[in-house]
């Protein structure tokens, strides 16, 4: 008894650690395909961008991929929700415990700026993709967009509304200060790219945040 015990915890250990081998591999497979795409996406765009080509550069077969992924909008899909979680996530561990809302509203936008400046090919995936940042659309769960962004827009706003309340930011709509923001910040990145990346991040970055105190200053 006590011998078949044994038996079946050791099998119990083997399909365990088979497991966690097959998931291991899907997650290496799954992020090769996801940085191939994002950069067959970012110099192609979506449509001239082929399923197959992103196979070949990911090094995976086409088999695998489609193990992976059902297909090119899933693929799609995946890059621009893992960019906006790190940007959520981001935003919100900068702007998190600090007394001064204006702080709080600069160091999430300050965040947010270098990840785009230092991932240039998933910010031409995001400016090739046909949205005005500022929008409501933009946050409305059209393709592309994910809750992570509009949870992200939401939490602009919010900051935006202290500072207002503070005194900080001139009394305005709070929605338009945020949407207002959120577009000079997509025009600064569109310079910056079509300047062929000239400047250093961190000037580019700390360059909007002045901007944006400037114009919204009480």
């Amino acid at each position: 008894m006590a011998s078949r015990g044994t038996k079946q915890a050791k099998e119990r250990v083997r399909g365990e650690a088979r497991g966690k081998a097959r998931r291991a591999k899907e997650d290496l497979y799954r992020q090769l395909i996801l940085d191939a795409a994002e950069c067959l996406f970012a110099r192609k765009g979506y449509d001239e961008a082929k399923i197959g080509e992103i196979a070949e550069s990911s090094g995976v077969s086409l088999q695998t991929l489609y193990s992976v992924f059902p297909g090119k909008a899933a693929i799609y899909q995946a890059i621009q929700e893992a960019g906006d979680h790190a940007l959520h996530q981001l935003s919100s561990e900068q702007s998190r415990d600090r007394g001064d809302p204006l702080a709080a509203v600069l160091a999430g936008l300050h965040a947010t700026t270098l990840y785009f400046l230092e991932h240039p090919d998933f910010l031409r995936l995001r400016l090739h993709g046909g949205f005005t940042w500022g929008t409501e659309a933009s946050a409305a769960g059209s393709r592309g967009r994910t809750e992570a962004w509009r949870l992200a827009l939401d939490r602009l706003r919010a900051g935006c509304q202290r500072c207002i309340e503070g005194g900080i930011f001139v009394d305005r709509d709070p929605d338009l200060i945020a949407r207002t923001i959120v577009s000079m910040q997509q025009v600064e990145l569109a310079h910056w790219l079509e300047s062929n990346m000239k400047g250093s991040p961190e000037g580019i970055a700390r360059d909007l945040d002045d901007q944006v105190e400037r114009a919204f200053r009480a």
